[in-house]
């Protein structure tokens, strides 16, 4: 079952970093890289699947954002936030930057952390001298310096929770016809649902979803490949100081 998400995909993202982010201006995934496979001069080459026609698409991808073991996103959305994650179901990392004003983030089953940089200075008042000694540690997403603002963190890097939601809104029916595009040197189709559009690129005989793009949203990569493990802060690299 789709658990409720209250905002969609790029929007969800900067519905909750802006606790963080945004605060920091007022003073407070890529391209798929599933390999292409030859097959063996002896063996019969398989012809390519047809892509799926407009009346299934929407099925399609839903099935696939649920059968997904991980989810690389990389975009920006409509208004500057960008993102780069690495979401994984028992793990996640990356970065989101609004303003110029990027944070990296790292969560490990239920703990998350956030990078001490200028960036999050701002955000918990930070002065020049607590900097001198924080600078470049791993502050935990609960620790009190952010009075509550970090607790949301683990619903952006939960992988269950975006695939459910992008499930969700991918899902619907109403998709046009598919166009045959070339999406950075990658042969695609793209799909258009109202002012919304998804890409589905061809990977060896199949199609994945790659791109979602609407003028509300901006523009969100996504690839579903493998997961790549984020690793916990090394003691020495977690601030446990004063308020953390």
């Amino acid at each position: 079952m789709t658990r409720p998400v209250p905002n969609r995909l790029l929007l969800r993202c900067g519905a909750i970093a802006a606790a963080l982010v945004c605060a920091a201006c007022s003073g407070a995934g890529g391209s798929p890289t599933l390999p292409l496979v030859s097959a063996a001069a002896s063996s019969p080459v398989k012809p390519f699947d047809a892509p799926p026609d407009a009346a299934t698409v929407g099925d399609t991808v839903a099935n696939e954002l649920g059968m997904a073991r991980a989810v690389h996103l990389k975009g920006t959305s409509a208004d500057g936030l960008t993102v780069d994650l690495q979401l994984n179901h028992d793990s996640a990392s990356g970065s989101i930057e609004k303003d110029g004003a990027p944070l990296s983030l790292v969560r490990v089953g239920d703990k998350v952390w956030i990078k001490v940089t200028g960036a999050l200075a701002k955000i918990t008042g930070l002065s020049a001298r607590a900097m001198s000694t924080m600078d470049g540690k791993w502050l935990p997403a609960d620790a009190p310096l952010l009075h509550g603002r970090g607790a949301k963190l683990k619903d952006l890097l939960d992988c269950d929770s975006f695939l459910d939601s992008a499930a969700d809104e991918l899902g619907q029916p109403g998709y046009s016809a598919g166009e045959p595009v070339d999406l950075e040197g990658t042969p695609a189709v793209r799909y258009r649902n109202g002012s919304k559009a998804i890409y589905l690129g061809r990977f060896g005989t199949t199609y994945s979803l790659m791109r979602y793009e609407s003028p509300r949203d901006g523009a969100l990569d996504l690839d579903l490949g493998e997961p790549h493990p984020a690793k916990a802060p090394s003691a020495d690299e977690i601030y446990s100081g004063p308020g953390s």
